[in-house]
């Protein structure tokens, strides 16, 4: 059922140059809530999430896939949300990020500045260097907030 949702809602988000990160299905079977996590280069805005919720529920009303108890929540990703993919990366280019990767089998931790975000590597700068990582050595990678 997620996947037939996901297919059909990026179908949709696609076509307005927006990212369909993920979707979650909470709640019971009859009732169940959509969570759908949108977001864009720079951001994405309460008006767009707004105006996304109201065309996915219109399309779920056309298909009548859940039927009337349902309900669709659509919101940002967060800062909270750990990047997973060159997509994540590239959207969020010249941010500041955390990562946890695997390296010659040593478990490292690089807190750096987006740079790059290439189809094979992510590179980061940080201290006065730069590093390409690969996306399979990263294990766990989040937004950090830089103070000024």
């Amino acid at each position: 059922m997620k996947e037939k949702i996901f297919d059909l809602f990026d179908r949709i988000i696609s076509n307005k140059n927006i990212d369909l990160i993920d979707i979650e299905i909470k709640g019971s079977t009859k009732n169940p809530v959509i969570c759908v996590y949108v977001d864009e280069p720079g951001g994405i805005t309460i008006n767009k999430c707004t105006s996304i919720s109201r065309e996915l529920q219109q399309l779920l009303d056309e298909k009548d896939i859940l039927g009337s108890g349902y309900r669709i929540d659509v919101s940002s990703p967060g800062l909270d949300r750990p990047l997973k993919n060159q997509k994540d990366f590239a959207r969020n280019l010249g941010r500041f990020v955390k990562i946890l990767l695997t390296q010659d089998g040593k478990e490292l931790e690089l807190t750096g500045e987006i740079k790059k975000a290439e189809s094979a590597f992510v590179e980061i700068k940080h201290k006065n260097t730069s590093s390409q990582i690969e996306y399979d050595a990263v294990k766990k990678a989040l937004i950090q907030i830089k103070w000024k």
